[in-house]
């Protein structure tokens, strides 16, 4: 799959984020994302943890457009505002190895850590010196973190330990798996 073709899937949320330098760190880890979670990644591979529009082939992009309009406002609930462009691209980038880096056919428990070490590596690779390190951080442990207390037991740490960036993402996941969230039909992210 292109990138002009992956990034056409996040067209309207990356528009939404102000500072060039996180959008095109955001697009490029996109770019180095596997193929198969755009158009064969159910948002739950049991059919247990999220509602039934996100069990189809889109559904992993359907509750990442969910899971963006949520953290978006919840930035300024939590008060992080001012880092709302970091928020939203760890949401883009949150569940793109939900299967793994190659799909496995249902969701790896440590897909929040493998996605991070590929944030970690596309910064060191090639933003180390166009995207500040703070900004880096914020992306890659709202990533590492945004499954709360499902983190594996081996790197997961409190919920009362978040920062309140983390939170937005993590809060932002969970609500958007309930399967009281639903769809507007006219338009796939609305709530």
């Amino acid at each position: 799959m292109s990138l002009i073709d992956k990034t056409k899937v996040f067209e309207d949320e990356l528009a939404l984020i102000s500072r060039q330098d996180i959008k095109d760190f955001t697009v490029a880890c996109i770019s180095e994302a596997p193929d198969y979670v755009f158009y064969d990644c159910p948002s739950s591979s049991s059919g247990k943890y999220h509602p039934i529009e996100e069990l189809g082939g889109d559904g992993t992009i359907i509750h990442t457009k969910k899971v963006f309009k949520l953290a978006y406002e919840l930035t300024r609930a939590l008060d992080c505002e001012s880092r709302r462009d970091e928020v939203s691209a760890a949401v883009l980038l949150h569940d793109l190895t939900k299967q793994g880096l190659k799909k496995t056919g249902h969701t790896v428990k440590e897909h929040p850590q493998i996605m991070a070490k590929l944030i970690a590596d596309v910064y060191k690779k090639r933003f180390t010196d166009k995207l500040d390190r703070e900004s880096a951080a914020i992306i890659y442990y709202c990533v590492y973190y945004h499954y709360g207390p499902w983190t594996d037991v081996h790197v997961r740490k409190d919920i009362n330990q978040y920062s309140s960036m983390e939170l937005s993402v993590f809060l932002a996941d969970y609500i958007a798996s309930r399967r009281f969230v639903h769809l507007n039909s006219d338009n796939r992210g609305a709530l």
